[in-house]
């Protein structure tokens, strides 16, 4: 039975782009079973396969399922999901996902005399907004507002001197040589989004069922088991303690289990190369 339970894991990473499709009924109950919606498992499994990674829920809901032949199971999902991965939807999903990773472009620098006209503008309007403010006060309190007034009044003058460096042809030219260096690195990122996110789905694919076959590959399935001190089953093993979820997760779904998902994940990898 708790091969059984442990199975539902690698199904999980066969069913992993269903997305916006009538599933078959026995994958449908296997998501009642687990009370996964199917709209949350498109989200879950094609986050999984674009990270990649192989999160899946917690598969104790499935006590009463019936055994059946392990290896057919499998072979029937991943079937399944392999036809998926050609369709419009899922082309579609990884289209919004790419589009999501593209660089932004930096922005275009405005010119020193834009700037100096919104500077002028924007002071301006603060001496018009206190001065206005002054004339609602009593007159008991409208001197405190000289002093701001009379130095927003120095900084406009200080805009329109000739010799202000913020201002200068030096600054304007500064400007467009960092705005030139934020595009060479644009184009750069750009070349390179391209080269990870290309029209095809497949190479992430690729990276997906690559990860599955590193992950799951010189498992011990003889790794001797005990109960700790919080009744927890952990390896004896100290070093197998540390190994990543999906070692473990193929480790306790069985060598039949994992060999069948493994063979037919190199099989599609073959195919894809």
């Amino acid at each position: 039975m708790k091969k059984l339970l442990l199975l539902i894991p690698l199904l999980l990473f066969f069913i992993g782009f269903t997305y916006t499709r009538i599933i078959d009924s026995k994958i449908k109950n296997i998501l009642d079973k687990i009370q996964l919606s199917e709209n949350s498992a498109d989200e879950m499994i094609f986050s999984n396969c674009s990270n990649p990674s192989f999160y899946f829920p917690n598969p104790r809901q499935l006590k009463n399922i019936a055994a059946g032949d392990k290896v057919a199971i499998v072979n029937e999902v991943g079937n399944y999901v392999k036809e998926y991965t050609s369709t419009k939807e899922f082309l579609n999903k990884y289209n919004e996902y790419k589009n999501g990773k593209k660089p932004e472009p930096p922005e275009k620098p405005k010119s020193v005399a834009e700037m100096k006209k919104e500077q002028k503008e924007a002071i301006k309007e603060g001496i018009e907004n206190l001065e206005k403010t002054k004339k609602q006060m009593p007159k008991d309190q409208q001197a405190s507002f000289d002093e701001t007034i009379k130095s927003y009044k120095e900084q406009l003058k200080e805009v329109d001197d000739p010799d202000n460096p913020m201002y200068s042809a030096q600054m304007e030219n500064s400007m467009k040589q960092m705005y030139e260096q934020q595009m060479k690195e644009y184009n750069e990122n750009v070349a390179q989004w391209e080269k990870d996110y290309p029209s095809s789905p497949e190479p992430m694919i690729k990276a997906w069922l690559t990860k599955f076959l590193d992950g799951s590959k010189d498992i011990d399935f003889n790794a001797e088991l005990a109960e700790n001190q919080y009744g927890q089953k952990v390896f004896v093993k100290q070093s197998y303690e540390s190994k990543a979820d999906l070692w473990k997760v193929c480790f306790r779904a069985g060598k039949e289990t994992t060999n069948a998902a493994r063979k037919f994940a190199e099989n599609w990898l073959k195919e894809l190369k």
